[in-house]
């Protein structure tokens, strides 16, 4: 797959090129690993890896600076940085209403709560996940919720998208007797 055009130049405007990288602090930081193709490009493999590690992170919740921890995971496993960035804006203070009682739900059940008596709580005192009592069930829900999330999009983004065929040429019919044009 290819970046559209205007993507390619605001990427090279914005100095986010490989060619611009090449010979900057962060290429000498980090090596070649910087200017990898699977960095840049929104391939199955780099767009699947991405998901696996930047769903997790986007998980946790308050943790500062997501996105420069997405960005070193992606850079450990050369997954598109492009997505694993973008997948930190999923939790924000408007997703927070689902984001965070989802994971509360789940921390409680795996502590051994009964499902109804979690969801009553949640109904009855909803700001009760803001609080310190509540931050063990928070994280260890998060921290399932993310696994499973950025399994279950890497195993859906690797099934569903395939590479594409390579293009066969058209295969021509056998040329029959001496006419020009085969025809006989």
């Amino acid at each position: 797959m290819k970046l559209p055009m205007w993507t390619l130049r605001w990427l090279h405007r914005s100095r986010l090129s490989r060619s611009r990288l090449k010979g900057t602090f962060l290429h000498s930081w980090l090596g070649d690993r910087i200017l990898d193709k699977a960095l840049w490009r929104p391939t199955p493999e780099s767009l699947a890896r991405a998901w696996l590690v930047g769903f997790p992170i986007t998980m946790m919740p308050f943790l500062p600076a997501q996105s420069l921890f997405a960005v070193a995971a992606a850079l450990l496993l050369r997954g598109n940085l492009l997505l694993a960035i973008a997948l930190q804006y999923l939790s924000n203070p408007f997703t927070a209403p689902v984001h965070l009682p989802a994971c509360y739900f789940v921390g409680e059940l795996m502590r051994g709560h009964s499902p109804v008596a979690v969801w009553h709580h949640l109904e009855t005192t909803p700001m009760d996940l803001l609080s310190g009592g509540s931050v063990a069930s928070l994280y260890s829900g998060a921290f399932v919720l993310g696994i499973l999330g950025g399994s279950l999009g890497y195993a859906i983004i690797r099934s569903v998208w395939k590479h594409p065929t390579a293009h066969r040429s058209r295969t021509r019919r056998p040329h029959h007797g001496n006419t020009p044009h085969g025809r006989s």
